[in-house]
């Protein structure tokens, strides 16, 4: 019997399909394990933060009314706020989470409900920011002039604006959102959890927007990232970041201050020096300029500022003064 020349060609597609077929099952089983480690390793606000090493500062807020820059009246203890610094370490590298909440004390500020807080996770790895989540929450308030401003106290409106956003930065990408929505007057800084309930449900209907960050080069934080960092580094005196799809610059300048110094040793809430730190920051491409002060102790792991001061309206100066 003449033997079939094709049986040998049979046998090698059969053999060489097998060992394809192996390799396609190994590289799926690789790729499937591979993409279940990367979600895993995702960042996620539901995830529990591992132990690490903490910091928390609570301030008193203090209001200043100004007009032409002349101050015309100052109250102490309108609001409160807190600043959270949070950090652990695992195989996917640091997980920072960083956080400043504000919010107003009606029966000190003649009435006037508002909050903010903004909260950043952050995965950092050696090259820099692996991935960063970040969300916010604050009550939107038009008033633009004190006329305005003092129609807002003892407001009888049933019912607030807020405005909430939220962001995923990976490398060299951005998605991000921002949602409206009202809720009762009735509701205050102690209700946050509901009122992150109720921004978080209006972020999942709002319309996002993806943005590509390949031509800044290095992916740039999110807001509190960047300042954190800055006052981490103190020969540093320039940053970027990234909010709501915009690149902004940061810049901050360091001087000594030896009577901040002493006034924080003797309430006990620092014990080396302190320095003044005047920060502006602005979209890099262009817009007004925001200032802003903070007094930081030096050489600290977690340097949470010992006293901020802004003015987010023509008439209204701010002042957070850490508590012991």
């Amino acid at each position: 019997m003449t033997a079939n020349p094709m049986l040998p060609m049979v046998d090698c597609v059969r053999t060489l399909t097998r060992r394809e077929w192996a390799r396609l099952a190994a590289c799926a089983t690789l790729l499937v394990a591979n993409g279940a480690k990367a979600y895993a390793a995702s960042l996620k606000w539901d995830t529990p933060a591992r132990c690490g090493s903490d910091a928390e500062r609570r301030y008193r807020v203090d209001a200043q009314v100004v007009l032409l820059s002349v101050p015309l009246v100052r109250r102490a203890g309108v609001g409160s706020a807190t600043a959270v610094w949070r950090e652990s370490n695992a195989n996917q590298g640091t997980t920072r989470v960083l956080e400043f909440a504000a919010y107003s004390l009606p029966d000190r500020a003649a009435g006037l409900n508002r909050l903010g807080f903004m909260q950043e996770r952050i995965r950092l790895a050696e090259s820099g920011i692996a991935e960063a989540i970040y969300f916010g929450l604050m009550t939107a308030s038009g008033e633009e002039n004190a006329e305005e401003a003092r129609g807002a106290l003892h407001s009888t409106t049933s019912q607030l604006s807020y405005t909430a956003v939220e962001a995923q930065i990976q490398s060299h990408s951005m998605n991000t959102a921002t949602a409206y929505f009202t809720a009762s007057s009735a509701l205050s800084a102690g209700h946050r959890a509901e009122l992150e309930q109720m921004a978080r449900q209006a972020l999942t209907t709002a319309q996002r927007q993806s943005v590509d960050l390949s031509l800044n080069g290095q992916t740039p934080p999110p807001f509190l990232q960047a300042v954190a960092e800055l006052l981490r580094q103190p020969k540093r005196g320039e940053s970027r970041y990234i909010y709501n799809g915009s690149l902004y610059r940061l810049r901050l300048r360091r001087s000594a201050d030896e009577k901040a110094s002493q006034h924080f040793r003797a309430r006990g809430l620092a014990s080396g020096s302190v320095i003044a730190i005047t920060g502006a920051l602005q979209r890099v491409d262009g817009g007004k300029q925001i200032a802003f002060l903070l007094w930081v102790e030096q050489s600290v792991k977690h340097p949470l500022p010992l006293r901020i001061e802004f003015q987010p309206k023509s008439y209204l100066r701010l002042r957070f003064e850490a508590e012991a």
